[in-house]
């Protein structure tokens, strides 16, 4: 047991929920689910998997998929997506291509919070079935959302945090690259998960920037091996995104909406206010990333990496509902570090019931997320400052040799040698 004085997240170690008390809440969850979504429970599944199998049918019997003959819903994924989907559809029973993609989705979804509860957080209270509550019954439900939506992100989530654990467990980041590969040649903007091994690895660097220049030259060679897919590909980006308002609820996606509302497009600010938003978060996690890396191992500090993946999902340019369930659990256990809190089934309702009112003070359904994006924005600052501060008075315990060594977010610092050369 660690002593009540040692700093960081492991000096007040919250009790497990009892599975009683979690499994009542699941029920209770689901009543509330059920009352909200009862009326549309039809319209909440298979959003994106139509999209999916019309595009690869369509282009299977030689046309293009990016039409809009299912406006306003528009294919939005490079024409390698298509040689590979259709690659995959005749290594399935025929006409069964659809249900497999779904049963291999839902695991991927289930499979995300158990993963991340267990090789990245690492909380003792966090036990597989509160993970689960906290990922699908998180607020306005995102986590039940996201796997409705049936879109392909959350299977290439599981693929990049399973193949990120033998990063974390011996700075081994082979098939975390090679899925991260995969997934941003699918969707681009996966390559903000290349910050992974920056933050939370050892020597990363060439490896990551090898890894995003060659999905750059791979994008680059899809338009001069297939320029007119590639030409439509582009086209249909430009509807789905820009003109349907699918900009998501993350900073930018709040004041490209906030733009479009009045004009066409996103709007210039929105990239600039991103952009340096995006720098400035950053800027301050490589400095906290250098204070902490001075006593502990970050790869083994169950609070750093929450708070990366939170900031790493924040600086992605389209935060959309199966990005945003992984920040929410992230963003939960900083919350309990930054909080002290025991009360963890209070905290879980405290954090959801203000969602369901969303919808009557947000007019705009694109961005009812945006009360999500204010819990992981939140919940950054105060964590942050809590390890910031943390860090430097551990630092100087150590150095003057007041306590041998000490715990950082769940970390054990590394002692006197590594503190004293700060």
């Amino acid at each position: 047991m660690q002593p009540s004085s040692t700093p960081g997240a492991s000096a007040h170690y919250p009790t497990r929920p009892s599975t009683l008390a979690l499994v009542l809440l699941l029920v209770v969850a689901g009543a509330v689910f059920w009352v909200l979504h009862r009326t549309d429970l039809v319209g909440l599944w298979l959003e994106d998997l139509p999209v999916y199998s019309h595009a690869v049918q369509t282009w299977l019997a030689g046309h293009s998929p990016y039409d809009a003959s299912l406006s306003p819903l528009f294919f939005l994924y490079p024409p390698v997506f298509l040689y590979v989907a259709g690659l995959l559809s005749h290594l399935v029973p025929e006409h069964s291509g659809a249900l497999v993609y779904a049963a291999v989705l839902i695991a991927a979804a289930c499979a995300i919070p158990l993963v991340l509860a267990r090789y990245f957080f690492r909380m003792p209270w966090l036990s597989p079935l509160f993970a689960l509550l906290l990922f699908f019954a998180s607020p306005r439900f995102t986590g039940v959302l996201a796997m409705c939506s049936m879109n392909i992100a959350s299977i290439l989530y599981c693929l990049a945090f399973l193949g990120a654990v033998p990063g974390l467990r011996r700075n081994r980041w082979e098939w975390f690259y090679l899925a991260v590969f995969l997934a941003a040649m699918v969707k681009i903007n996966f390559l903000v998960l290349l910050l992974l091994p920056l933050l939370a690895g050892r020597g990363q660097w060439p490896r990551s920037v090898g890894c995003g220049a060659a999905v750059i030259a791979a994008n680059l060679g899809e338009r001069v091996i297939w320029p007119e897919l590639y030409a439509g590909y582009e086209w249909s980006l430009e509807q789905g995104i820009l003109l349907n308002q699918q900009f998501g609820y993350g900073p930018f996606g709040i004041l490209a909406s906030y733009h479009h509302k009045r004009h066409i497009g996103a709007g210039t600010v929105a990239y600039i206010v991103a952009g340096v938003f995006a720098i400035l978060l950053l800027s301050s996690m490589f400095a906290l990333r250098r204070r902490l890396a001075r006593i502990g191992n970050l790869a083994d500090n169950g609070v750093w990496l929450a708070l990366v993946l939170a900031v790493i999902i924040l600086v992605n340019p389209r935060v959309m509902q199966y990005d945003a369930d992984i920040a929410l659990l992230a963003g939960f256990v900083l919350w309990v570090y930054g909080l002290r809190t025991r009360r963890l089934i209070v905290l879980t309702v405290l954090l959801f019931l203000p969602s369901l009112w969303v919808p009557r003070f947000v007019l705009n359904p694109h961005l009812h997320g945006m009360y999500e994006t204010l819990l992981v924005l939140a919940s950054i600052v105060i964590a942050f400052w809590r390890l910031w501060r943390e860090t430097g008075e551990a630092a100087k315990a150590i150095l003057d040799r007041k306590i041998p060594a000490v715990s950082i977010g769940g970390t054990e610092a590394a002692g006197l040698m590594q503190a004293s050369e700060a």
